[in-house]
């Protein structure tokens, strides 16, 4: 088919394909040196763009990493790059480096901030699950934020799909159940709704904060649990939340060469149709 149509600025820059690059010493090629967002835009406006700002900034601290420019100014460059993709539902992934490396180059460079607006479709139908044998570290401190670092989540996913899934399931080392690579989960046992614990593990998803208060409002109380592989494959439904997906539901899975299938029910519809509604997706 076509090449997708890509809209890239670098440090609030518009650039064509071609002039899209960075340095071969930058420290986010040479050590995965940075940290990323992804956002979900629909209509130009830019779903839950605050709290992923906030997210970024918490993660810049924690690796001593400066972002060149203030989160006002950086919502303007997003919301620029947005608006000049000619789709109504677009996906941004925004990625700062931490710059040329000291080490190579003899200096420090500056962080460079990359931001990507491109097609995006949202997922039609539930997602089948491989269960990866890669495990997380779930004491990292580094689970909490999003930096490049992702080659476990990468390789997991390039795993599911070569296994015929959608994604993949990673379990921490304590063998819990801790995320899907680019989504929290969460189950539904008798009647009653769960999702693993921050120290299971898994990322502070901003979809994942905004589930836990939205289902209050859905008189649905949200209690964090540890569950193994057997417990998770015991449970009534099954779904997953992030930022690019918002609620999609796990219809089965597939652990070594057995698919275990789970039903759809009303929990997860009550949830995806609500965050539907939330964001105006239709």
């Amino acid at each position: 088919g076509p090449p997708l149509r890509v809209v890239t600025t670098i440090n609030g820059r518009f650039v064509s394909r071609g002039q899209d690059k960075i340095s071969v010493f930058d420290n986010a090629l040479l050590y995965a040196e940075g940290l990323f967002e992804t956002f979900l835009a629909i209509d130009d406006r830019i779903i839950f763009m605050k709290e992923h700002l906030q997210r970024l900034y918490r993660g810049a601290k924690v690796i001593g990493l400066k972002i060149p420019v203030p989160a006002d100014r950086l919502s303007q460059w997003i919301t620029r790059t947005v608006r000049a993709h000619p789709d109504r539902i677009t996906k941004l992934r925004l990625t700062i480096t931490s710059g040329e490396s000291a080490r190579f180059v003899g200096r420090q460079g500056k962080p460079q901030v990359i931001l990507s607006a491109s097609p995006h479709r949202m997922p039609q139908v539930p997602f089948k699950l491989w269960v990866s044998d890669f495990r997380i570290d779930q004491d990292s401190i580094f689970r909490r934020i999003k930096t490049l670092s992702y080659a476990i989540h990468a390789a997991a996913l390039k795993q599911a799909k070569l296994k015929g899934c959608d994604d993949a399931l990673l379990l921490n080392e304590k063998n819990q159940v801790a995320e899907v690579t680019s989504a929290n989960i969460y189950w539904v046992d008798k009647g009653r709704l769960f999702t693993p614990p921050l120290s299971a593990g898994c990322l502070e998803g901003v979809t994942r904060k905004l589930v836990i208060k939205e289902a209050a409002k859905l008189g649905l109380k949200i209690t964090e649990k540890n569950s193994t592989l057997d417990g998770l494959l015991k449970v009534d439904e099954v779904f997953i939340s992030s930022s690019l997906k918002l609620v999609v539901g796990v219809s089965h899975l597939k652990v070594d060469k057995k698919t275990h299938a789970i039903r759809q029910g009303p929990i997860t519809r009550l949830v995806s149709d609500h965050f539907r509604r939330l964001v105006d997706m239709d």
